[in-house]
């Protein structure tokens, strides 16, 4: 991660009672590969634990871990998230909903069967606002959701959380094998009716996408969790959540390569979008014609009239199966041109993208260029000696272009490819293996 300059969020996990971190390598071996740091800490493992301690050991965890990110000199430094979550099982699950009061700052809560603590999880629950998700086994015979899971979930004040029970689950299988939890749940019934392997998959389909939304903003990640929870059987859902998604309208809005008959958008991509849709009209109209489904920031508007004023504007379709639209962005107007400028260079503009495929190769390869305006060029192809391989000529529309290439009889090696259409050249490296 040295040098990437991403910084990662911050999850402290709190162990089960009489339970080592070790039972539980199966949640740091899932979540540190997604992006995510992972501690676990050891303290309170004896037979008369103190769970507030614990509690304040997992906030102090996350805490310090961000200090470290902003020290200089610190293995951390720049690579810690100001996101966080504080998670746990069983005892260390309850104890969760204890830290929080200890870091206000904490950006979401998360419980693996969490079990009731003292002092209380439940009666801290009800302080709670962040985002909270809670994960049940439904045939957890060592803490019943009724006295336990469930009653802290309803006592939580967040006004979005989430209880999904595992059906079939046990309390145990939330973690890896440990002798410590596996005696206890002997002393109890129901048994699992499921594997552990099952109910650590079924976990790990519904955290890491939260995680991902929570604690990185990736809200496609949401949408995605919750399309899954709808259809499926395998667990029962409780949920209580407003809307957590604000879709916001794309901001730096412009109009660019403005010609006769054609214009280019552009926008910022916002922070939660699937698609966009696009809408343009004469200035002189009140009907918008919708271009809808737009995957990239950007759209090529062609066959315009002369010499015309338009008006066009952009909105964010966050999530188009629940009705989560951005509002229209503010209106943009420009004026297409009398006549094309004479020195027009569709290779000199910015928006132009030129691309081999496949390179390396074996002779055969495709020139793809999207450009933001139409134009012709002279293509040559030459091996390092100089000699003059390929020498054709193509016509670029605006848009996605593809032109394919055949080298006769191609000897292993690099060869140049050059672009020229009269006023800009591009040179770009060929290599045959």
């Amino acid at each position: 991660m040295a040098g990437t300059g991403i910084k990662f969020p911050v999850i402290s996990f709190g162990h089960g009672f009489v339970m080592t971190t070790a039972a539980y390598d199966n949640i740091w071996s899932s979540l540190v590969p997604e992006g995510f740091i992972v501690a676990l800490p050891k303290t309170e493992g004896s037979i008369l634990p103190d769970h507030d301690a614990f509690g304040r050991d997992l906030a102090f965890v996350i805490s310090s871990l961000q200090t470290a990110g902003n020290t200089s000199g610190n293995l951390f430094n720049g690579k810690v998230s100001a996101t966080s979550c504080v998670m746990g099982h069983s005892m260390g699950g309850g104890a969760s909903f204890l830290a929080v009061q200890y870091l206000p700052t904490i950006t979401a809560i998360a419980g693996l069967a969490p079990a009731e603590t003292n002092p209380s999880a439940s009666g801290a629950a009800a302080a709670i606002t962040i985002p909270a998700l809670i994960f049940a086994g439904g045939n957890d015979c060592v803490t019943p959701a009724a006295q336990h899971s469930q009653l802290i979930y309803n006592n939580t004040g967040s006004d979005c959380k989430s209880y999904i029970n595992i059906l079939g689950g046990s309390h145990c299988q939330f973690a890896n094998q440990n002798f410590n939890c596996s005696f206890g749940e002997l002393t109890c019934s129901p048994s699992p009716t499921i594997s552990r392997a099952v109910q650590q998959s079924k976990v790990n389909q519904y955290l890491i996408p939260w995680l991902n939304f929570r604690l990185k903003d990736q809200c496609q990640e949401w949408y995605a969790m919750q399309n899954q929870l709808g259809a499926d059987a395998t667990v029962s859902l409780l949920q209580d959540c407003l809307n957590p998604v604000i879709c916001v309208s794309p901001g730096g809005r412009r109009t660019k390569y403005i010609t006769k008959k054609s214009a280019f958008l552009k926008w910022n991509p916002t922070n939660c979008y699937s698609t966009f849709d696009v809408r343009i009209k004469p200035s002189s109209s009140t009907t918008w014609t919708t271009i809808p489904g737009l995957t990239s920031n950007t759209y090529q508007l062609t066959g315009l009239l002369a010499n015309t004023s338009y008006d066009w504007s952009v909105r964010a379709v966050c999530d188009a199966a629940s009705g989560n639209f951005s509002p229209w962005g503010t209106k943009q107007t420009f004026t297409t041109l009398l006549v094309n400028p004479s020195n027009l260079s569709f290779l000199k503009e910015a928006e132009t993208n030129i691309n081999i495929i496949p390179n390396p190769g074996n002779g055969n390869f495709d020139l793809q260029i999207s450009s933001a305006i139409a134009g012709s060029a002279t293509v040559t192809l030459n091996d390092m000696q100089g000699r003059e391989i390929i020498s054709q000529q193509i016509f670029v529309n605006e848009g996605q272009n593809s032109a394919s290439f055949n080298i006769q009889s191609p000897v292993k090696g690099i060869y140049v490819l050059r672009i020229t259409d009269g006023t800009t050249l591009v040179t770009k490296k060929v290599i045959i293996n």
